[in-house]
């Protein structure tokens, strides 16, 4: 069926049809409801029921979805693929009761719920959802409800007002909706008051590039959220052609920043990693045949062979705390399409103490002083004189390289209490990376911490392990050394476990390799694969400079000289 969404038909199908569509749309009428896709359905008697139902785990996160009107849009999905007008009429019934209960003065619902209501995420949603059930309808040639283009305007003055108004990634859903929404009033002919027109095209001035690094990547620190605004930017683009050809063009090119880092960030075969608050599983297209790329704007250092063999990610400093985990200097590392190091992803909005757990440093590839966790500054940017065109904290990527036969890269790690830690990441191509820490206080073991793929073996020897796949062969191999005269032992190391996000809301049961050294440094060789690839040993160790032997050839590398070159 061809419905006229009036050149908004990527903003206002909230939800996609597929193969499922029509099963879903049958299971919502008969009370077992489709609320999100990440999440379990949930049953009912009667679908008024979603606006007060307790939901039994995750209630924050269920509401919001039940809020944002999705079975609205699952529903006319099913109408949309099969012009069975069932779904449709369901769909209105399910809107208007929405509706009805929305204006009650006496609902019965916890403060937190009430403010997820009337929130900015809720709004937006639902607006996209009422739009689809508008374009629905004038399809079917029914009477559109007066009542559902009065909430339609309502919505528009919320999304419009710039009091409501998100200077985060927010704020693009409400941009967002107000298009699409501008887009249906006008395509019904129905007149609508010209601030929110203007409203919309100052603000997207602004927001098409704002949370956007110079470099093209998104500020909230998720790839995830990078996806969400690649989405965005691609959504808006053809409205835009004929609303203001400026704000097109100036769409196009940000929309071409943000696919580089989009193909960059993308592993070689589609996988998007589970960095920050993303959601595990994101497929993206493969990217093959890519280099590395430093985008020091955003503070990332993407490590890429040229055989997509190697793909190892290094990120530290934010512009913003939101969706931050406390993972600067974190070294996420894939090799031969397997995950060796990974980051845990996010579980849910909720604030329970597995969510916040996933967060801490102790979850992440990155070096801390023992028992300390990196504290976040949360600055909310309006009204604060800050920006997104700096860091906000002193934590940054400092210093990057890239010849034949090494790249480099230097992080300042700035975050914990009292102690400063400088990270230098070396890939001795093709397959060994050296990781020097060093803190400039010892007052504290520091602990050093790999949290593993699930699918691997890790055997521990005397400050090393052996990571070996199903198949017993080994993958990956973390050695540690002395590295100064007054260390008396090589670091120790141990197995501990932990868990990362499977899928939203599922943790599953991992284990971290922690190292822990009185030193005030580590120095840490990752050799991948085994016999078949070249062979690598450390022949000697001087101050900071390391005599080795690669593929039978002797070689030195000066740390000391090698941090001064890169610096920024």
């Amino acid at each position: 069926m061809a419905i006229d969404f009036f050149k908004s038909e990527k903003i206002l199908r909230l939800t996609p049809v597929n193969s499922e569509t029509k099963d879903i749309a049958n299971n919502i009428l008969v009370g077992d409801v489709r609320v999100f896709p990440k999440l379990s359905n949930v049953k009912v008697e009667s679908l008024s029921e979603l606006w007060e139902m307790k939901f039994d785990s995750s209630p924050s996160t269920y509401a919001l979805y039940v809020y944002a009107l999705y079975p609205v849009a699952y529903l006319l999905n099913a109408y949309e693929s099969t012009e069975d007008p069932r779904y449709l009429d369901e769909a209105l019934s399910l809107a208007l009761s929405f509706i009805e209960w929305e204006v009650k003065s006496d609902k019965k619902i916890n403060k937190k719920r009430l403010k997820i209501l009337f929130g900015d995420h809720a709004v937006s949603n639902r607006t996209q959802a009422l739009c689809y059930l508008v374009c629905g309808l004038r399809n079917s040639r029914k009477e559109i409800p007066s009542e559902v283009l009065s909430v339609l305007l309502k919505n528009g003055e919320y999304l419009a007002d710039i009091s409501n108004y998100s200077h985060y990634n927010h704020g693009l859903m409400m941009d967002l909706a107000l298009l699409g929404l501008l887009n249906t009033l006008e395509g019904i002919e129905l007149e609508y008051p010209a601030h929110l027109k203007e409203s919309l095209v100052t603000r997207l001035k602004y927001s098409i590039t704002r949370d956007l690094t110079e470099d093209g990547v998104h500020v909230e620190n998720s790839p995830g959220y990078h996806f969400w605004m690649l989405g965005f930017l691609g959504k808006i683009v053809q409205p835009l052609s004929s609303l203001d050809k400026p704000l097109h063009l100036k769409a196009s090119n940000s929309l071409t920043k943000a696919s580089e880092y989009a193909n960059h960030i993308t592993r070689p075969d589609g996988s998007v990693p589970a960095i920050g608050d993303t959601h595990a599983g994101v497929m993206f297209k493969p990217s093959k045949g890519l280099s590395s790329k430093i985008f020091p704007d955003s503070n990332q250092v993407i490590f890429r062979s040229s055989d997509d063999s190697v793909w190892a990610h290094f990120g530290c400093g934010y512009k913003t705390h939101v969706h931050k985990h406390a993972d600067n200097g974190a070294f996420n590392l894939y090799y031969k399409g397997q995950d060796i190091f990974i980051d845990p992803g996010f579980l849910n909005y909720e604030s329970s103490e597995d969510s916040m757990e996933i967060k801490r440093s102790s979850s992440h590839n990155t070096v801390s002083p023992k028992g300390q966790s990196q504290i976040i500054q949360k600055i909310g940017l309006a009204g604060s004189g800050k920006s997104y065109t700096s860091n906000l904290s002193e934590s940054r990527i400092s210093g990057y390289k890239k010849t034949e036969a090494l790249e480099v890269s230097l992080a300042y790690i700035a975050d914990y209490e009292g102690v400063d830690i400088e990270r230098l990441i070396v890939w001795l191509k093709p397959n060994v990376f050296l990781i020097y820490d060093a803190a400039n206080s010892a007052s504290k073991p520091l602990q050093q911490v790999f949290h593993l793929d699930p699918s691997l073996n890790a055997e521990i020897g005397s400050g090393s392990v052996s990571l070996t796949d199903q198949a017993g062969f080994q993958v990956c191999e973390i050695t540690q050394h002395r590295f100064t005269e007054q260390e008396s032992s090589i670091p120790g190391v141990s197995l501990e476990p932990c868990f990362y996000a499977e899928k939203f809301d599922t943790k599953v049961d991992s284990k971290r390799a922690v190292f822990e050294t009185s030193s005030s440094c580590f120095f840490t060789v990752i050799k991948l694969g085994g016999k078949e690839e070249p062979a690598f040993e450390i022949d000697g160790i001087d101050g900071l400079s390391i005599r080795y032997i690669f593929s039978g050839d002797f070689k030195k590398i000066d740390l000391a000289q090698l941090k001064a070159e890169i610096s920024f």
